[in-house]
């Protein structure tokens, strides 16, 4: 599939969103802005919630908005890559594509829509709550987020080409995200869960080693270690290669299924 094919439905997916409404891709900016501002007010102003150890007021709001945007990206792109073989049947079935990057374009658009979000968070980071991020920073978090995508992406291919045979696939991915959402603290502190959850976040739970580097960046002002993004890269490109293969050896039957 070429650049300007992958380009051009990476725009039209994001325009598509709001095709109909009276503001359009303005929504982009309303949406996460009204979001993060809710919960600065709630958990900073009405609650008071703050991190142990810390003396800020923001730190618990700035630890839950650093791991939950990116997360409903993740689980928004890993759903809809899942079922887009079916969704997107006129045209497979029509146009002869290359099925193992045919749906990129959705990691794409739901990577813009990221973008806008964490910008906006960062503004509101930097000017509103007085903290400070660099240009390094802002450099490994824009990686981290492209890495994560790549990740998702993967894990939403293959799970779609399993949705082609099995129908059922998309309502058992959508309960197990909920289950990964609260075994994965981002909402809760880690240092409240026993032991073995403790201890099962590092070792076997990989969006925990994107939550990591993301709270380390607005906690603690601290870039990644390199072997630990070469690790993430390493695991995303993994899987990521995993998926195309996968796509690639069933194409003939994911198309006579469809």
């Amino acid at each position: 599939m070429n650049i300007p094919l992958i380009i051009n439905l990476t725009l039209q997916d994001f325009r598509d969103r709001y095709a109909g409404s009276i503001f359009g891709v303005v929504w982009a900016l309303i949406g996460p802005l009204v979001m993060i501002g809710v919960y600065l007010i709630v958990f900073t102003e009405i609650m008071g919630s703050r991190l142990a150890g810390t003396s800020n007021l923001s730190s618990f709001s700035i630890f839950l908005i650093s791991g939950l945007l990116p997360w409903l990206t993740f689980t928004s792109t890993v759903m809809r890559t899942s079922s887009s073989f079916i969704d997107k049947k006129p045209i497979i079935t029509k146009i002869r594509v290359d099925l193992s990057l045919f749906l990129c374009h959705i990691s794409l658009s739901e990577f813009i829509t990221l973008l806008v979000s964490v910008g906006i968070f960062t503004a509101i980071y930097v000017h509103l709550l007085n903290e400070k991020i660099s240009i390094y920073l802002l450099i490994n978090l824009f990686c981290l987020l492209l890495v994560q995508q790549i990740f998702a992406y993967a894990i939403g291919v293959i799970f779609g080409v399993v949705n082609v045979f099995y129908r059922d696939v998309r309502e058992f991915l959508s309960i197990f995200l909920n289950i990964w959402f609260w075994m994965t603290p981002i909402v809760w502190v880690p240092s409240i869960a026993p032991q073995w959850l403790q201890s099962l976040q590092s070792d076997v739970n990989p969006y925990f080693w994107f939550l990591e580097e993301y709270r380390g960046i607005f906690l603690h002002a601290n870039v990644s270690q390199l072997d630990k993004f070469l690790f993430l890269m390493i695991i995303s490109f993994v899987v990521f290669t995993a998926s195309i293969f996968f796509v690639k050896s069933l194409e003939k039957e994911i198309r006579d299924h469809l």
